[in-house]
């Protein structure tokens, strides 16, 4: 098939047939669609390595899950990486393993983290049990099992707003203060980039 010139249109990549063998439809910029003898019409991008210029492709998923609106900005987003001198691929792979990392690390298991910490400072047994049963009451019932990465500090407020309408004032300090602690761990441990909210 001949190389088009001209971007496609919905219509074109709709009615695009199964061929024989592999075809490349072109869209223009880069980005071109495979479609396989099987029917599947796979989105690719091809461009040059920053730095190495060796020739790469990143693929962009499968139409119709992702429409060919969607194809074009995934185009100019990795378009941008490219002009700050970011591999497409890469970044792909990375941002992969971000999201795994917050997705498994929630809350509860970071202040376990946290906590460990806690038991080798010296404290005595009956302030360590203070500590975790006041995260484990007040807190991991709202965000325990929540992505760390994904909290808010307004989730964290909420999470603290039911012992604050007790008139708790002291419990809901000292939570706030245990609460920046372990997203202070967090941000050591790059696990997001999210602020620590101030003590209450």
């Amino acid at each position: 098939m001949a190389r088009q010139t001209k971007p496609l249109n919905n219509t074109e990549v709709k009615n695009a047939k199964a061929p024989e063998r592999d075809t490349t439809l072109y869209d223009g910029d880069s980005l071109e669609q495979l479609v396989k003898p099987g029917g599947s019409k796979l989105w690719r991008f091809r461009y040059y390595k920053p730095f190495t210029r060796k020739r790469a492709m990143i693929s962009f998923g499968a139409y119709p899950a992702v429409s060919l609106s969607e194809t074009r900005q995934l185009r100019e987003d990795a378009r941008l990486l490219l002009s700050k001198y970011i591999d497409p691929q890469e970044h792909k792979k990375i941002e992969q393993l971000r999201q795994k990392s917050a997705t498994e690390s929630t809350f509860e298991k970071v202040a376990g983290d946290w906590f460990k910490t806690k038991e080798s400072t010296g404290l005595s047994t009956h302030t360590l049990n203070d500590i975790w049963h006041s995260v484990s009451k007040y807190v991991f019932p709202h965000i325990g099992s929540m992505p760390i990465a994904n909290i808010t500090a307004q989730q964290f407020i909420g999470a603290l707003e039911p012992t604050h309408a007790t008139g708790r004032l002291e419990t809901v300090k000292r939570l706030s203060q245990r609460i920046n602690e372990v997203m202070e761990l967090t941000l050591r441990s790059f696990f997001s980039k999210h602020l620590v909210i101030n003590t209450i």
